[in-house]
């Protein structure tokens, strides 16, 4: 519960703000907001109006556009002989843009931000300034500075001054990203401050996201980070860690590798990465005396609203009794004499002159009352902050692989609504990751051992970058979230369709070079006369994943009849249905095998006899079964008439009397489990008169989720290949277009060998929407296992997490729901059930035996912050997600689980073209020349994932020495990409102790594996971004409380043997530069 009395809380701070107590101040009450500057009705007082908005509840920005570029440092103070204060100062933006698009920001004032803070740096020598993300600074860099000013940034880094920290694109959200995108968005942004500055970011400043993952810390220290700082934690728990001095902490963030990657954590107290706002002299924005930013254009005559007043000889000591006071506050909430006491907020240091100008001299004032206030202050960076923290080597606490999910502000703020915001920006999102992923070892695999075609090598990498820029970008914590306004949710779609869009382009050419398609026939092709149909279809199937794959391939045909043949002529296992979504086409299910990074080719055709036989080229046929449509008040109480649908794996039953999922038998275990599915919404609240509200950040519902259907109807689909259920939900028995749908398939294939994956899956596709206004529609599966009401649900694709039911007195629902990024299960102790996630969602467990996630959102509310800012989230589309369910004994599922989720992360990508009208190819032959095909396929161990493998195009030496004196010879300008140096990461996907087999450590030999892309030369083993030759990496180490030590020993890398074999661990991720012989 929140402290009674004088609170408020601070801008986008991810805490409560308590006001300064009245040994402290002279006695007036501050006022009381919520969501940081955000009036609420009822029994929350409203806010004075001479405040401005700085953030939300507890933490949003009022208006942030873009990422947190620039950080400035704190300064230190010393309280007496005792206290430091670190002042870091800074300003944050949001590449995530909430509302304003990046360009609009840049005009505004974050162009701004870095001039006038380079231009003041170098006219004090004691001034320092923190930056962050890099998607500002490199618009900045590359488009606004001068070759002065880029000179000036140079030496500041040289000597301190300006200190980058995080360093990645964007500051990521954690509960709603995967690992593989955190880790590219870091990559991108380490790559280009490496390369243009030599500096290599050792702290994280990871203060804004909403909730903070236990897969962060152990990223960031493979990263080579010395130190973690986060903010947002739920308020309760907040509360209870300042009182016990508990705010800094070793965090080993996997259970696996424990103290080997394990790092020092700083928790932001409750006045998180602000100052205080509100001042009891000054109605306006406190410490921040250049006013709030002005869009769309700075005021022509500098002139900001609510610029605090100047710091002067009649108002200095205000200033001063008020900081010191606030600095002694916070002191009290940590355990050493060093406080670091962050200077600026969202959308700060725009005009970095007057900053500076009002607090140099209060600095000045309070040093030199050191013996009278108790406090001595510097400014500082994080390094030189964290660095005398580290020096006084103390004893600190560990937490485990716990992590912070989810948040909440205050008590009926629970930031669980984001987890499903914008649903079809998430999937998109991840639908461009595992296009680019696929796109990368494609390329990858032209280039080496050697080109192969007449492809343009730069055209390409440029390709892929505009990709990796866009899949980076949208990683932010107001991005994928869903927490931006209608006008930056359309840029960041904008974006990823015009880098997929290009990445496309890429492989349809890459798949013709490996084709080998002459020039006649694409010219035919391409010359078919106008309205021509087309011969066919070629279709070239790639796979990205490194292990070979056996899956159902769906493609959208226009013909009820078709050839499907292989490159050899052979026809193919098929099999042709009308298509579940558009009544004048048919979905054509191919049955592939195809290895790992390599490629299968298909050709179909338009058949005009039947073919009857099973081998014959015809594609067979599925036959379709309809039940009428059934209401819920016609489900009978007595027996039930069950309809079977059965592969090697499942046998699934549905109940004719309502068209519902009943059971699902298991074949390995032999038991049935009751699995009823349903669609149902939460009715929220839209009016903050009558209480909270819910809106794209916050889930707050009213009452308990209502079915949204009153009429099922149900068809099957039996085929040779798969079966096929459709379900059709109506909102109403009368309605004539149904509101939902299930789309659930189950592939007849052996379940053994390679079909053991696909025959071990429910493949199961959505639609929803659209919704009615103030709902929030949840796919609700209850079963008959005894969970005890405990979820496990994953962070990040990287580990799972044990969420037992938490029975607050209040907002329990929303306060129990947690982000699925692509796993969760339930279980009892013979059988579990699992959902595998191709987007984040929220997922909750609410009864014993359930799991429900939520797929949709729509919401309106009158809050006037929401209003302004455009961020109701009203959205009327309709979405289309798609979940795996695996059902089985918890051995089996165990071992099935990471792979499917790997499996369907990255599907293999279907590159069509049309056929011109030639003859068809005689059976037998070999129409396809041998091209990209006859490479030798890349094949890992089972618990291994490729997590990439890709041509970063990175300039920069591996030598640290030899790139700094690079550097220092001066700027020539972009040099040519390096097109020699390939990157390649490794995963472990399984926990220590979780298999008996698969979680055993992995020996490999990196020659061996990589020969189909040519003879190894070198291989050098670096940190997770690259940056760092991991012999050469030595990261701080803490002094720690007795804990027991888990996962592999800590110690330094060895050299890798001549013959290049490698081990690695449970959940270990390591990367490599590969350097293949030239031919």
């Amino acid at each position: 519960m929140a402290a009674a009395g004088p609170e408020r809380t601070a801008g986008r701070g991810g805490g409560r703000v308590p006001s300064f107590t009245d040994s402290q101040v002279p006695q007036k009450q501050l006022p009381v907001t919520s969501r940081a500057g955000r009036l609420l009705p009822g029994p929350w007082p409203p806010q004075d109006p001479g405040e401005p908005a700085p953030g939300r509840a507890g933490g949003r920005a009022a208006a942030t556009p873009c990422p947190h570029p620039i950080r400035q440092r704190s300064p230190r103070v010393r309280g007496g002989e005792q206290r430091v204060l670190g002042n870091v100062v800074h300003s944050p933006r949001n590449s995530g843009v909430t509302v304003p698009p990046p360009q609009e920001s840049m005009r505004a004032y974050a162009a701004n931000v870095y001039t006038s803070v380079v231009a003041e740096l170098v006219r004090g020598q004691q001034r320092r300034f923190i930056a962050v993300e890099q998607e500002f600074f490199r618009l900045w860099w590359d488009h606004v500075a001068s070759e002065q000013q880029k000179h000036q940034v140079h030496q500041l880094l040289k000597e301190g001054r300006l200190e980058f920290v995080l360093g990645g694109q964007v500051m990521h959200d954690e509960a709603v990203t995967h690992l593989d995108d955190q880790i590219l968005q870091l990559t991108e942004g380490h790559g280009f401050l490496y390369q243009t500055f030599g500096v290599r970011p050792q702290f994280s400043w990871h203060v804004d996201p909403f909730g903070a993952s236990a897969t962060t810390p152990t990223l960031f220290a493979l990263a080579g980070f010395n130190v973690h700082l986060i903010s947002r934690i739920d308020y309760n728990l907040k509360d209870a860690m300042q009182k016990a001095q508990g705010l800094q902490f070793v965090w080993r963030g996997s259970r696996s590798l424990g103290a080997q990657q394990e790092i020092f954590t700083h928790v932001m107290d409750q006045y998180s990465y602000c100052t205080p706002s509100a001042i009891p002299f000054s109605n306006r924005t406190g410490f921040y005396w250049n006013g709030v930013a002005f869009f769309p254009e700075p005021p022509p005559d500098g002139v900001y609203p609510n610029m605090s007043q100047p710091v002067t000889p009649d108002n200095i000591h205000l200033y001063a009794e008020v900081l010191v006071a606030n600095v002694k506050q916070r002191a009290a909430w940590f355990r050493t004499p060093h406080v670091l006491w962050p200077w600026g907020c969202d959308k700060q240091f725009f005009n970095a002159s007057v900053q500076f100008a009002n607090m140099d001299p209060l600095l000045d004032h309070i040093n030199s009352r050191t013996a009278e206030l108790g406090v001595s202050v510097q400014y500082a960076t994080l390094s030189e902050f964290f660095h005398t923290l580290h020096t006084l080597n103390a004893t600190w606490s560990v937490r485990d692989h716990h992590d912070f999910l989810p948040y909440s502000s205050e008590l009926w703020q629970a930031w669980t609504g984001f987890f499903t915001s914008r649903s079809t920006l998430k999937g998109l999102a991840r639908r461009a990751s595992a296009l680019l992923y696929a796109g990368e070892s494609m390329f990858t695999r032209y280039l080496w051992p050697a080109p192969h075609g007449a492809l343009d090598p730069t055209w390409a990498l440029q390709q892929l970058q505009q990709l990796r820029w866009a899949v980076s970008e949208v990683q932010h914590h107001d991005a994928v979230t869903g927490t931006e306004s209608p006008k930056v949710r359309d840029m960041y779609s904008e974006h990823l369709a015009t880098g997929m869009l290009g990445v496309r382009k890429l492989m349809a050419s890459l798949a013709l070079e490996g084709r080998g398609s002459s020039a006649a026939e694409q010219h035919a092709a391409l010359q078919a006369p106008p309205g021509t149909k087309p011969a066919g279809y070629s279709a070239s199937v790639y796979n990205p994943l490194a292990w070979t794959v056996t899956t159902l391939v769906t493609l959208t045909v226009g013909f009820a009849r078709v050839h499907v043949t292989d490159e050899l002529g052979h026809p193919v296992p098929a099999q042709i249905q009308s298509s579940s979504r558009q009544p004048s086409v048919y979905e054509l299910l191919i049955l592939a095998t195809i290895p790992g990074l390599s490629y299968r080719h298909y050709q179909l055709r338009p058949a005009t006899e039947p073919h009857a036989g099973p081998w014959e080229p015809a594609a067979a046929g599925a036959h379709v079964l309809r039940y009428g449509r059934r209401t819920r008040r016609q489900a009978r109480q007595g027996g039930r008439k069950l309809v079977p649908v059965r592969n090697d794996c499942y046998t699934v039953l549905l109940d004719r009397d309502t068209n519902l999922m009943d059971s699902i038998r298991e074949s390995q275990s032999n038991r049935t489990v009751r699995v009823a599915q349903e669609f149902l919404e939460y009715h929220v609240n839209g009016d903050v008169k009558l209480g909270p509200i819910s809106d794209n950040y916050l889930f707050t519902p009213k009452e308990l989720a209502e079915p949204a259907w009153e009429a099922v109807e149900m068809e099957i689909v039996a085929g040779k290949l798969a079966t096929e259920i459709r379900q059709f939900f109506y909102r109403r028995a009368s309605a004539q277009a149904y509101s939902y749908a299930i789309y659930s398939r189950l592939a007849h294939v052996p379940r053994e060998a390679d079909g053991q994956l696909l025959c071990h899956r429910i493949e199961q596709k959505y639609s929803a929407g659209p919704l009615e206004l103030n709902r929030e529609a949840i796919l609700r599966t209850s079963t008959d296992l005894n969970s005890h009401q405990v979820l496990y649900s994953d962070n990040n694709g990287y580990q799972m997490q044990r969420r037992p039911y938490q029975r607050f007195r209040d907002n329990a629902i929303a306060r129990n729901y947690y982000p699925m990024v692509q796993s969760a299960f339930i279980e009892d102790g013979r059988s579990r059930l699992v959902l595998l996630s191709e987007r984040a969602h929220g997922v909750s467990s609410q009864e014993n035996g359930q799991v429900e996630v939520m797929l949709h959102r729509r919401l309106w509310n009158n809050l006037a912050w929401d209003l302004n800012y455009n961020l109701t989230l009203n959205d009327t589309s309709v979405v289309h997600p798609t979940l795996w369910l695996l059902l089985g004994p918890p051995a089996l599922t165990t071992a099935l689980r990471p792979r499917s989720g790997v499996e369907l992360q990255h599907r293999p990508v279907v590159l069509l073209r049309e056929l011109a009208r030639t003859g068809p190819p005689a059976q037998g032959a070999s129409p396809e020349p041998q091209g990209l095909r006859q490479q030798t396929a890349v094949t890992l161990p089972p618990n291994l994932h490729l997590q990439v493998l890709s041509i970063p195009g990175w300039n920069y030496s591996t030598n640290h020495t030899e790139h700094l004196r690079h550097l220092e010879q001066g700027h020539p300008g972009k040099a040519q990409a390096d097109l020699h140096r390939v990157l390649l990461r490794l995963h472990h996907l399984y926990e220590m102790g979780e298999d008996p087999v698969l979680s055993q450590p992995v020996t490999l030999n990196l020659k061996a594996v990589l020969e189909g892309l040519g003879a190894v030369a070198t291989v050098e083993e670096r940190s997770l971004t690259g940056t760092w030759d991991v012999h050469a990496l030595r990261r701080w180490t803490w002094r720690t409380e007795s804990a027991p030590r888990r996962g592999c020993p800590s110690s330094p890398p060895r050299p890798l043997p001549a013959d290049t074999s490698i081990t690695i661990h449970p959940k270990e991720i390591r990367t490599f530069f590969i350097h293949f012989q030239q031919q």
